[in-house]
C-alpha cells in the first residue's frame, strides 16, 4: 500500500469542516501535517469548540505527525512566519491544501435578504478575503519551497456547478475565482513539476451542519473524510499533472481512484 510518509504537508483551516477530514486521511497515510487556523485552545472563533490541537491529535493519533499553528491566513505577515518555520524544520513542503473560508461565519451581519444588492458587503469580504485571496496569498508562500524541489501539488477547496449559480453571487464569484486561480497556477508551475488541482467536495456532513440538523433535500451528504481520501489519492497519484489546473468534483475523483466514503459508499455529486 502506497503512503506518505516523509511527506510534507500544511492543510489551511484544518479546526473543523473539510480541513480537518483532510487532515486526518492524510495522517491516515503517515504524512506530517501542519494544521492551521485561528482556533486554537482557550480561543476558538465562530461559537464553535473545535481546535486546531485537536485535528493534529487526531492527525498523529492516525499515525501522522500532526503540528498544529496558529495561522490567520488573511495576514501575510502570519502566512510568512508560518513557512519560514517550515522551511527551517523541513526545508521544504510537498502537499499544500487551502481550505479556509470566512464566508459562513455566523458572526456575519444577515442583511436585507439574499439578492445582491440586499447583502452587506462584509459578505463579500468574507467570501473574497478569506477565500481565493488567503489561497493566493498561501501559495505565494508554499510555491517557493515546493519549486525549489521540483515537485509538490497544490490543493485548493472549492465548489462549482456546472451550467448553473452555485449559491449566492458572492459565492459563486468566490468559488470561480478558486477555478480559474488554480488553472493559471497549474499552468505557471507546470515547469517545475508542481501541479494544482481545485477539489469540490457536495454536501458535506461537518460539525456545523451535523448541529444545525440541516441537509439537502434529497438526503445524499458525504462526510469530511470523503473528500480527505480524494486529496490524498491526488497526492499519491504519480501522474497527478494529467489533470492539473482542473476543477474536479470529489465524486469524480472517487470514480477515478476507487476510494469510498467510510460507509464504503460512493456518494452522488451534489445537484442543487
Amino acid at each position: 500500500m502506497k503512503t506518505l510518509q516523509g511527506k510534507i504537508a500544511v492543510v489551511t483551516g484544518a479546526s473543523r469542516g473539510a480541513g480537518r477530514g483532510i487532515a486526518y486521511e492524510l495522517g491516515s497515510t503517515g504524512a506530517t501535517v501542519y494544521v492551521t487556523g485561528r482556533s486554537v485552545n482557550g480561543s476558538t472563533t465562530d461559537n464553535r469548540p473545535e481546535t486546531i490541537e485537536e485535528t493534529a491529535a487526531g492527525v498523529t493519533s492516525r499515525g501522522g505527525k500532526g503540528i498544529a499553528i496558529r495561522c490567520d491566513h488573511t495576514s501575510e505577515n502570519d502566512v510568512r512566519q508560518l513557512f519560514s518555520q517550515i522551511e527551517r524544520e523541513n526545508g521544504r513542503i510537498d502537499i499544500l491544501v487551502n481550505s479556509v473560508f470566512g464566508g459562513s461565519e455566523s458572526t456575519l451581519p444577515s442583511g436585507e435578504g439574499r439578492l445582491f444588492w440586499q447583502r452587506p458587503l462584509e459578505h463579500w469580504d468574507a467570501m473574497m478575503v478569506a477565500g481565493p485571496q488567503a489561497y493566493l496569498l498561501t501559495a505565494r508562500y508554499a510555491a517557493p519551497l515546493m519549486k525549489k524541489h521540483r515537485q509538490g501539488l497544490i490543493v485548493n477547496i472549492t465548489f462549482f456547478m456546472k451550467d448553473r449559480v452555485a449559491g449566492n453571487l458572492y459565492y459563486d464569484l468566490a468559488m470561480n475565482a478558486i477555478n480559474r486561480m488554480t488553472l493559471v497556477m497549474a499552468k505557471e508551475l507546470k515547469e517545475f513539476n508542481v501541479s494544482a488541482v481545485a477539489v469540490c467536495p457536495g454536501w458535506m456532513r461537518t460539525e456545523r451542519v451535523i448541529d444545525s440538523g440541516y441537509g439537502p433535500e434529497d438526503g445524499t451528504t458525504e462526510t469530511t473524510a470523503y473528500v480527505g481520501r480524494a486529496v490524498t489519492a491526488l497526492a499519491l497519484d504519480p501522474l497527478v499533472t494529467e489533470i492539473s489546473g482542473e476543477a474536479i468534483m470529489v465524486a469524480e475523483l472517487a470514480r477515478k481512484y476507487g476510494f469510498t466514503d467510510v460507509d464504503g459508499t460512493q456518494p452522488l455529486p451534489f445537484e442543487g
